[in-house]
Formats: C-alpha cells, structure tokens, sequence
C-alpha cells in the first residue's frame, strides 16, 4: 500500500496544472495581496515637520504642551500609539509660524485659539495631498491622524473644564463636601483624574486585511480538491488505462482507495502549509502567537479538501478535465461568500452571517478560513472546535459518499 502512495504523489507532481494551483498559486496571490495591502496599515507614518506657536493663547490651554510632548515622542511615547507624529519646531508667534512653511522648514503650525482650543493649519500642498481621496502615502495618514487627535483634545479640554465648573458650584453650594475628594475626570487644583481605561476585547489587535489572507487560504483549501479528484480519476479503470492495470492488481480497492487519500492528503498538507508560512513571515499577518495550532488547523482543511476531492472523483462517466473544472467552481464560488474578492464581497459574507448564518455551513471555505479567524481573534478555543466540529462533519459526509459511490461501481468491459 505504501508503494502505491509514493507512485501516487509522483505521477500526479508530473502533472504542471497541480503543481501550480497547489504551490504557486497561493503564493502569488499573497505576494499580489501584500503589495496592495503594505501601504495601507498604518505602520509607516512619518512625522511632519510642525511649527508650535507658543503665544500667549498656547499658555491658556491646559495640557496643550503635554499634547504636544506626547505626539512628538518627547514623554517617551506616551501618545499610546508608538509613533511619532510631528517634528516640533517652536515659534513665537503666528506670522514666525507662517515664514516657516513658506521657506519649507515645515509642513505647517499648530496654534491655539482665542476661544482656549487647539488648530492645525498645514501647507497648501500637504493638504492637496491629505484630501486626495485615493492617497495612501504615509503624510496623508498622519495629517488625518493629527485631525483626528486635536479634536479629541479640544473635547476632552472642554468635557474637563465643564465639570470642573460643575464641581466647583457644587463644593461654594454645600460647605458640608469641602472636604471630600473631587469627582473622576474633573481638573481641580491640578489634580487629574481619568475615566476611562483601556481594555482589550479579543485575543489579538485586529487586522483589518487578514481576513483576506485567511479566504485565501480556504480558497486554497478546496483548490487542493483537484490533486485529489485527478489521482482517483486515474485509478478508475473506465476512465484510466492506469486505473485498469489497477483493477486487476491483487491490492483490494480499500487498500487502494486509502492508498490515494493518504497521498493526496500528505501533498495537500505540505501546500497549504507551505502557504500559510508564506503569509505568516513574508507577508507578515500574524497568527496571534498561535503558530502551532495554526498548522493543525492546517492539517484539517487539508482533510476536508482531500475528502471534497475524492467524492468529485469518484462520480462516474465525467471526465478528468470536467471534475478539475468542478473543483474549480466550487473554490471560486466559494470564495465570493467567503469575502476573498473586495470590499463588496466581504459585505455579502458579513451580511450572510448575520441574517442567514446557516449558509456559511454550506461553505468549506468559509469554514477553513473561520479555523484560523478563530485562532486569531478569540481567547479560548471554543469557536475553534467549534468549527473544527463543522468541518469533521462535512469529511465524514464527503468519505461516505464516496465510499457509496465506489462500492456501486463495476465495469462490465474495460
């Protein structure tokens, strides 16, 4: 038996189609994911080039030095993000500030307000760019991010001194609470207090394209279906002249039949697995420290795929190119539901998961690609043998049919 599944793997490597849809396929749409992809997570920002003017209005607003410390990394980074957003350069006053951007010295000037709050005006051409609706460049996205965080500042600015004026009538109202401590988040006498605190809800950071990467490989799950399709095929003898050199050998048909899922199963694995590594640490999306428990999962969509594959190949009286083009289907249309081809596709994905969640039980390749979702995403591993329940069911269907559909095979001439 073992013979047979090394002459398994070494006629079906022959044939260039599985070679390519089981190896360079994947890779080559990660690497196309990774350079559309690479520009867009944020990781790169680049400082600009702020002027700070530090009048008499910059004096007025509490906290707006520490502000300003904290997005240039000068506090050791406590913005809480890691990143530096400004190269800060201080000036006296606005027209100092002005001179600065029209000599290129910087990208633009931080100011405050007469009213007490925080602006930013920036350099004509660092705006064309920011509200060019299809930049990704990394100024682009620290000028939306420094929006982002003097906006947040002047409300948390004004959140403060409106209960800091409500404490204050509350303690000349009652002389009964003079002596009680001030109520969380107020700004009294110095005195700083948070309301907030930040809470992790999942197991991993989110990211906003593995989702892609994982409909990938599920998509590259049931391509594997092929490998397994085509050596069954050749092991027909209505359909192979090595199927009938076969069907009068003296290894018995489950001898055979083992022989060729265990082989088609090995190979799978080992294409997957040579996918998964690819997209883990060329095209860096991690799997959450969970690196091991991705390769039995791995191990899994691999079973399910070669179990596919095998009832496609039993079916009778098609032919080889017929069922690569099933399996083919199958993995493609597969992949729409699983969210693999856009932003439109991944909203038909979420929304079937939402209304009609019983479709997704339908897909293998939602299901594989949920193994490593799960994986990434949630603390404990009940989602993970949840779906691993899922995909269990479905192999032991697609091996039952097969094995039905073999038993009922017989051949009155060859």
């Amino acid at each position: 038996m073992w013979t047979t599944v090394k002459t398994t793997i070494k006629v079906n490597l022959r044939e260039k189609s599985n070679v390519f849809w089981l190896f360079a396929f994947p890779l080559i749409l990660s690497s196309l994911f990774f350079g559309m992809f690479s520009g867009l997570g944020g990781d790169d920002i680049a400082p600009q080039r702020m002027a700070v003017v530090q009048d008499s209005n910059w004096s007025k607003v509490y906290g707006a030095q520490s502000f300003v410390d904290a997005i240039s990394g000068r506090d050791g980074g406590s913005n809480g993000t890691g990143q530096t957003l400004i190269s800060a350069l201080p000036v006296e006053s606005v027209r100092a500030a002005e001179t600065s951007v029209r000599q290129h010295r910087s990208d633009g000037y931080l100011y405050a307000t007469d009213d007490g709050k925080l602006s930013m005006a920036i350099a004509d051409t660092v705006a064309a760019n920011a509200n060019n609706p299809i930049s990704t460049t990394s100024s682009s996205v620290t000028i939306t991010a420094l929006h982002s965080m003097i906006g947040q500042f002047n409300q948390s600015v004004s959140i403060a001194r409106s209960m800091a004026g409500t404490a204050q009538q509350q303690r000349s109202e009652s002389s009964t609470t003079a002596g009680t401590s001030s109520p969380a988040g107020a700004d009294i006498d110095g005195t700083t207090y948070s309301y907030t605190s930040d809470r992790t809800l999942t197991h991993f950071a989110p990211d906003p394209f593995a989702r892609y990467y994982y409909a990938l490989l599920g998509m590259t799950c049931l391509m594997a279906m092929t490998f397994a399709a085509v050596s069954i095929t050749l092991s027909q003898a209505n359909l192979s002249p090595l199927g009938a050199r076969r069907s009068i050998a003296p290894l018995s048909r489950w001898r055979q039949l083992t022989a060729t899922f265990l082989a088609c199963w090995l190979v799978s694995f080992i294409s997957l697995t040579v996918a998964f590594l690819y997209i883990r640490f060329v095209c860096g999306v991690s799997a959450g420290g969970r690196e091991a428990m991705a390769i039995v999962a791995v191990l899994i969509s691999s079973f399910v795929a070669t179990a596919g594959g095998l009832l496609i190949g039993v079916v009778p009286r098609l032919s080889q190119g017929a069922k690569i083009g099933l399996c083919t289907s199958i993995s493609c249309i597969g992949a729409l539901f699983a969210g693999l081809y856009g932003q439109f596709a991944m909203n038909v994905s979420d929304s079937i998961s939402e209304k009609t969640p019983a479709l997704h039980l339908l897909n293998p390749v939602k299901q594989v690609s949920d193994l490593f979702y799960d994986l990434l995403y949630y603390d404990r591993y009940q989602p993970f043998l949840r779906t691993t329940g899922i995909i269990a069911i479905m192999s032991a269907l697609f091996l039952g049919a097969s094995v039905a559909l073999l038993r009922r095979q017989r051949y009155e001439y060859l």
